[in-house]
């Protein structure tokens, strides 16, 4: 078996290869609509010339043969263009793609919460495709021009001379550094003003039921309408720089073609046929060049792209990676040792270590910012890796207190932990968790990030599907935010007993009825513990 890297870098050569004959063929297409724009003008020139002259000789047969040559050529090359480089730019999408995901699981794993969110993974999901996708809309319409670019200024040199040649030469050069110099600033300010407008609209949303009792709907709503007004700006700017682009290049070619007509028509075209000849090999050389416009904005577009995705978030140095901490995990249960607290704990420095038995339960108290998040994160991460390897029942399942439910039913959400489920099934779990009290089904749709929750179903649909793995160990970090009394004494119930599986949970402070027992035991994170 191939590794991951081994199979990408296998998959990377074998689209480098469909890349250049993919080049080869949208060369091979377009110097044949070339040659055949050019020849099919010179061909009508000259039976025109040929039928208007007494006594002609001229021979149609080896000039329609060519036509047609240059016809079928252009077809089959543009057909096998389309074919092999769209599959070189799918294959450069899947390496991109699995890179990424390669990358995410290199990454300590403690971090992943914050470093890969669904909205990150969307947007890194595009950006490969940007990167892919720029063979086909930059590269190649460079490459194509470039090489129609001197295959026609040979052309127009063998058959005039050097002069009108060097005329065609350089107006493609102007429109390519026009072009080039134009590209990207307005796209790039745009995508800006969009992305500004996107975290505007995901806030506004959350926070108007806090935003509306505060009495500040009308100033979040001006504050929306503002970044709208933005967008619609920077989109006008963007299109009026774009038309302006293209209409320089429209100046630039008209120029070109004209000068190169003009120089053509002063003594060095021999015959008519040549001049018209020319004239047309340089409109189709000038009309291939306005792609470069477009080219350039794909290619600047596909560079921020590919920056993106290549540049790695650092990991902060206030919090502690799951290799300061030592962890195990055995038959009996779990523990750990040397897990420093971080610098924004409230009690920094400090050295923690415990043991919880296999069918008990460790809570971790402390106030807000005393380290409880980053601990249970930490001691998970730390956990998955010491077990990597293992098969069978999950090591370590952990629930954050921000996890997230997908778009759909709560039996879809709870499938994803064991497909096996069925919608009875799940309503037997449901009602254990008493939220059947609430009217929740396995066919209850969710919403958008399970919006149509409250706070604690929210907590308790998590809980659930965790516990629907049957893991050896349980992280939740604050399983009670939301619940009332009653119902987070019934929770805490469930997960104190829980024989087959260590617990850990993390609770601003132990409540009454959950003291320290034989099944319980505590680690403080804000005073010194016993």
């Amino acid at each position: 078996m191939l590794s991951s890297s081994r199979r990408r870098y296998v998959h990377v050569r074998q689209g480098s290869s469909l890349a250049a004959a993919g080049l080869v063929l949208a060369v091979v297409a377009e110097l044949s609509s070339a040659g055949l724009l050019g020849l099919s003008g010179w061909f009508i020139s000259t039976c025109a010339v040929a039928g208007a002259a007494t006594f002609s000789s001229f021979s149609y047969i080896a000039p329609s043969g060519g036509v047609r040559a240059f016809a079928m050529a252009r077809v089959a090359g543009n057909y096998g263009k389309r074919l092999v480089l769209h599959a070189a730019a799918l294959r450069r999408i899947a390496a991109a793609r699995a890179g990424l995901f390669d990358r995410a699981a290199a990454t300590d794993r403690a971090q992943l919460d914050g470093l890969w969110s669904g909205d990150l993974l969307d947007r890194s999901m595009a950006d490969a495709d940007s990167a892919g996708m720029a063979l086909i809309e930059c590269t190649t319409p460079v490459a194509v021009t470039a090489v129609l670019t001197a295959g026609a200024v040979l052309a127009v040199a063998a058959s005039t001379s050097v002069v009108p040649a060097a005329v065609l030469a350089a107006g493609v050069v102007v429109m390519a550094v026009s072009t080039h110099r134009t590209s990207g600033t307005a796209r790039e300010a745009e995508q800006r003003t969009r992305k500004a407008l996107r975290t505007e609209l995901v806030t506004a949303v959350d926070a108007w039921t806090e935003m509306a009792s505060l009495g500040a709907a009308e100033q979040l709503a001006a504050r929306t309408t503002a970044r709208f007004t933005r967008l619609d700006t920077a989109r006008g700017t963007a299109g009026r720089r774009r038309r302006r682009t293209k209409l320089a290049g429209g100046l630039i070619g008209t120029a070109t073609l004209t000068a190169t007509a003009a120089t053509a028509a002063t003594g060095s075209a021999r015959d008519t046929p040549t001049f018209v000849f020319v004239v047309l090999l340089a409109l189709g050389v000038l009309a291939q060049a306005e792609q470069l416009a477009a080219a350039a904005e794909a290619g600047a577009a596909a560079k921020a792209a590919h920056h993106r995705l290549m540049t790695t978030v650092p990991l902060t140095a206030s919090t502690p990676t799951a290799a300061e901490m030592r962890s195990w995990s055995t038959e009996q249960g779990i523990g750990f040792a040397g897990y420093p607290l971080p610098p924004m704990a409230l009690r920094p420095g400090r050295v923690l270590g415990a043991t919880v038995a296999r069918g008990t339960m460790l809570v971790v108290t402390g106030r807000s910012g005393s380290g409880k998040s980053t601990l249970l994160r930490t001691l998970a991460s730390s956990l998955r890796q010491a077990a990597e390897g293992r098969e069978g029942r999950p090591t370590v399942v952990a629930v954050a207190a921000d996890d997230h439910l997908f778009t759909g039913t709560l039996g879809s959400n709870w499938r994803l932990a064991d497909p096996a489920l069925t919608d009875d099934e799940i309503d037997e779990r449901l009602a254990e968790l008493r939220l059947n009290d609430s009217g929740l089904t396995a066919t209850t749709s969710v919403g958008p990030g399970g919006r149509q929750l409250s706070g604690g179903e929210l907590r308790r649909v998590y809980l659930g599907r965790a516990l629907a793995r049957h893991p050896h160990v349980l992280i939740v970090d604050e399983p009670t935010t939301g619940l009332d009394d009653r119902t987070a004494r019934h929770v805490l119930g469930i997960l104190q007993n829980l024989p087959d599986t260590t617990v850990v949970v993390a609770l601003h402070a132990v409540p009454a009825y959950l003291e320290p027992s034989g099944h319980v035991s505590r680690l403080p994170l804000d005073h010194p513990g016993p």
